[in-house]
């Protein structure tokens, strides 16, 4: 990637009395998902998947079907309780990855999902990478990242 790439992707030039934009918020728009493209990594960096995730800025977490985690070699290392909309919660393994995102790599925590479960970007994602999720436009543009 080269280094205007790289910059346009990490810094954002802010204007006196422009909003920040926070990692992992929705800009332009409401809550929303649109699918982006993606590479999930192991730890390893020896077995790579890639996929279209679903971009959505109400999950936490990365989630993807337990088959692709396990075919990459994903070990579980945690359970976490989750409440869903309906007001019940269930318990699902945990698991991590790299996430490439635009020819750039962070390692981040990810759900073992049902098979029939969709692939999720969750916020903790966008975080990792400093994005937000611009829903109106479906992409995702440089944020704010403050220490």
């Amino acid at each position: 990637m080269s280094r205007e790439k790289q910059a346009a992707f990490t810094d954002r030039d802010r204007k006196a009395g422009e909003p920040m934009i926070l990692p992992a918020t929705v800009v332009g728009g409401e809550v929303g998902t649109f699918y982006m493209d993606f590479v999930l990594w192991n730890l390893q960096m020896d077995r790579s998947f890639p996929l279209s995730e679903l971009v959505d800025t109400g999950a936490t977490y990365p989630q993807v079907p337990q088959h692709i985690l396990e075919e990459l070699g994903v070990e579980r290392s945690d359970t976490v309780r989750f409440r869903l909309a309906d007001g019940s919660s269930t318990e699902l393994s945990l698991g991590h990855i790299f996430l490439e995102i635009q020819g750039r790599l962070r390692p981040v925590s990810v759900i073992f999902g049902s098979e029939s479960s969709s692939v999720l970007l969750g916020a903790l994602a966008l975080e990792a990478f400093g994005l937000a999720a611009d829903v109106s436009n479906q992409r995702l543009v440089p944020a704010d990242v403050l220490l």
